[in-house]
């Protein structure tokens, strides 16, 4: 509160402190500073949209990438800006139709906006998750003969041991959960209800095991569609799966794998208490000590923490905001991360 800029001392008097009467003497402040203003207009889509998949994409003004920056630089759906922001994506999610559905719905939630249409879709959305992880299943992928009979296979994906058997999503619709679940799904928490915090907590289960780190394929597969009973399938990649990085040896991803992927994900998996009791978690927790100083902040290598393009959820926005021509902006960012984490123990 002392020493950071607007972005981080916001959100913590507003989600670490809980002290509105000090985040809204801070809100001026925040609205004034040009990361935020440079991001809130990468949220809010042009008349008309710059791009028929505003969604969903690697580019800054693509949703998935824009939501999620306001959010970590303090943004969230109660403020007028966001709410005008975000009235393309709720109008598009109004036709029954509309493919991004999972993508929009999440990223909205995370934001904490309130509309009944984002509302209706996280409670499918969760419904489906929920039904197919109560199967426990693993085997979700076509057998080598029924491979065998598939036809109009793309050339990039022949040989491919991991094509989706369709009677899942016959079954369950799109029922396999996804990073953008992991990212929005637990603002269902605030509702307060029993049954929908025990259907968060089996889906978050059904991901939080040996078993689907080991049988289901790093980003799913080759999700087979289309006309698949008379011989006529569409195929799609299905990537963005749920797993935890380096959920066998945190501390050997975190030496030679994409840091800043495992940190994003890691600020939204500890939403979830399921994930705080995992061997994954106390490995990551004993890891980070490494990097405490000697006043008891937290300084990170500086390349954990970058803001460069692509997408979010791979970590290329992790930055919270701080004016990194301060001497002090890793100490207060690392510091920050390490408090988002600790909190929710």
């Amino acid at each position: 509160m002392d020493n950071a800029d607007a972005p981080i001392r916001y959100r913590v008097a507003r989600e670490l402190l809980k002290d509105e009467t000090a985040a809204k003497k801070i809100e001026s402040e925040l609205f004034d500073n040009k990361t935020v203003a440079l991001w809130l207009a990468n949220l809010k889509p042009h008349d008309p949209p710059q791009h028929w998949l505003m969604e969903h994409g690697c580019f800054d003004f693509n949703l998935e990438n824009a939501m999620a920056k306001v959010v970590q630089l303090g943004l969230h759906g109660g403020m007028p800006q966001i709410q005008d922001a975000v009235r393309l994506y709720i109008n598009r999610m109004k036709d029954c139709k509309y493919g991004m559905a999972t993508w929009t719905s999440n990223f909205l939630s995370l934001a904490g906006v309130k509309d009944d249409v984002t509302h209706k879709y996280m409670l499918n959305r969760l419904d489906s998750m929920y039904n197919f992880a109560g199967q426990n299943n693993h085997d979700i992928y076509l057998s080598p003969e029924e491979r065998a009979k598939l036809t109009g296979v793309p050339k990039n994906w022949k040989g491919t041991e991991y094509f989706i058997n369709p009677a899942f999503t016959e079954k369950c619709g799109f029922c396999f959960p996804f990073i953008m679940d992991i990212v929005g799904m637990h603002r269902l928490y605030d509702m307060k209800d029993r049954d929908i915090d025990t259907k968060i907590n089996a889906v978050v289960n059904y991901v939080s095991t040996d078993d689907f780190h080991t049988k289901i394929s790093d980003g799913y597969g080759i999700l087979v569609a289309g006309e698949y009973a008379s011989g006529n399938p569409k195929y799609n990649g299905m990537g963005w799966d749920p797993k935890y990085p380096g959920w066998f040896d945190a501390a050997e991803y975190m030496e030679k794998d994409n840091v800043p992927k495992l940190l994003f994900y890691a600020e939204h998996i500890v939403k979830y208490p399921a994930a705080l009791k995992t061997k994954w978690f106390n490995d990551l927790q004993s890891y980070f000590e490494k990097y405490r100083t000697d006043t008891g902040t937290y300084s990170f290598p500086k390349e954990w923490i970058k803001e460069t393009a692509g997408y979010a959820v791979q970590g290329h926005h992790l930055s919270f905001g701080e004016n990194r021509r301060k001497k002090t902006w890793l100490e207060i960012e690392s510091t920050f991360y390490m408090q988002l984490i600790l909190h929710n123990i």
